[in-house]
């Protein structure tokens, strides 16, 4: 038979028998995972020119082994003559990593990086730094003097650092207005080693939220100081959970979820007041504003509800917000007024953070920071003098002590005693009589 047209009709039959297994026209390199072979190494054969002798059966038809199949890449090369007699790679359709085997045309992710299947079996991961990893969690736990101990949440795992400081904090570093806020001196004396506020006021200390993917520390720190300062400055009398969401959906020249200024939320909360919880939940997100500009502030307009013993129809006011100087004023502000609001600098191990009195490490100081506000609600000391802070972060009860942690007192730990604020309630003036 002439080669010309013998070997366009095994093509063709090679190529229905490969079609059947998905082959294209084209030669396809990874015909070998499917017709393993060997051909051409089955008998040595690889001819410089064209041979029609220089074949060997396949299927139901014949491929060859010599330069004269591969002039247009086409169908009736041998599947290993490219390995065997070009000496290219083999094709490898699967790559092995971290235990799972997956596909050339597929990827898998390694913790928070996408990893690909090259030629050759190699494996190319993204390098982008992770929320959490075993590295960190390691080193953290390894040093035996640190006074905290740190976890591999499984919240964290899969999503990048990047996402943590964007989506997970939320308050932008303090500006001019924070810092030159009117700072307030408490008289520090007969202040307890040991106090908390969740305690001496269990009613009315608000619960710890989780602000979920959505950069809002800086309203849900705000509204929850504001809210346990109602019901206590009211005496149980509007126990309240002010809408975080009423800030961060109505606020002005604010970043929504992907941050905004602590002085931005205190001053909407003093000037425009917010709703309730209950009437304007917490979407994490920011949503289209439902407050009307310009309508009168009063709960009734909205359908909402005031605490059982007022007459209270106005929205949810404070007045304006204040700073505290030092530890002891700050402590002293806790035990009489009530829970504060504190902003610090986080690092990448605080993510990981599992118990006991935190100080930043050196195992993350190379990463970025951010800023994150969070409540402070009282204080301590360990049985060796280490003075600490009690503090209500935004992440849930699942992380930390129960959704709060503990960080050291009395040396700025993170920037926590430079910038703490907080606001007295306007309280309703006019209570129903029991």
């Amino acid at each position: 038979m002439n080669r010309k047209f013998g070997k366009a009709t095994t093509a063709l039959r090679l190529l229905t028998a490969f079609t059947l297994l998905g082959a294209v026209v084209a030669y396809d390199n990874t015909l070998e995972l499917d017709f393993p072979g060997p051909y051409c190494a089955a008998k040595n054969i690889c001819c410089k020119n064209r041979e029609d002798g220089c074949a060997m059966p396949i299927s139901t038809t014949l491929c060859y082994c010599d330069e004269f199949c591969d002039r247009d890449r086409s169908a009736d090369c041998c599947p290993d003559y490219h390995s065997f007699c070009l000496g290219a790679p083999r094709p490898i359709m699967r790559c092995y990593h971290n235990g799972i085997y997956f596909s050339k045309y597929n990827t898998t992710m390694d913790n928070c990086n996408e990893c690909r299947c090259l030629d050759g079996g190699r494996v190319e991961c993204d390098r982008d730094l992770c929320l959490t990893d075993d590295n960190l969690v390691n080193n953290v736990n390894s040093i035996r003097q640190l006074g905290w101990s740190a976890r591999k949440y499984g919240e964290w795992w899969g999503r990048k650092y990047a996402d943590g400081l964007t989506l997970r904090l939320g308050t932008m570093e303090p500006t001019f207005r924070v810092k030159a806020m009117t700072r307030l001196s408490n008289k520090a004396s007969a202040l307890p080693r040991q106090f908390n506020a969740v305690d001496r006021w269990s009613k009315y200390v608000s619960d710890v939220p989780d602000q979920g993917w959505c950069g809002s520390s800086w309203v849900l720190s705000t509204t929850s100081v504001a809210s346990d300062r109602f019901a206590i400055q009211s005496q149980g009398k509007e126990v309240v959970q002010l809408s975080p969401q009423n800030i961060l959906s109505c606020t002005r020249r604010q970043q929504g979820c992907n941050g905004g200024h602590l002085d931005a939320a205190w001053r909407f909360l003093h000037k425009q007041g917010v709703l309730s919880e209950e009437c304007y939940p917490y979407t994490a997100r920011r949503d289209v504003c439902k407050i009307t500009h310009g309508s009168r502030r009063l709960l009734s307009a909205y359908g909402c509800r005031p605490a059982t013993r007022t007459d209270r129809d106005e929205f949810y006011t404070v007045g304006p917000a204040y700073s505290l100087n030092n530890e002891t004023d700050i402590m002293a502000e806790i035990f009489h007024s009530g829970p504060v609001q504190a902003t610090m600098r986080i690092y990448r191990d605080f993510f990981a953070y599992s118990g006991g009195v935190y100080r930043h490490t050196a195992a993350s100081r190379s990463s970025p920071t951010g800023f994150h506000s969070v409540k402070l609600v009282g204080w301590g000391e360990e049985h060796d003098g280490v003075k600490y802070w009690i503090a209500a972060n935004s992440w849930g009860p699942w992380w930390g002590e129960h959704g709060y942690f503990r960080i050291a007192r009395g040396n700025n730990e993170c920037g926590i005693e430079e910038y703490v604020l907080a606001a007295w309630p306007n309280v309703y003036n006019y209570f129903k009589s029991a």
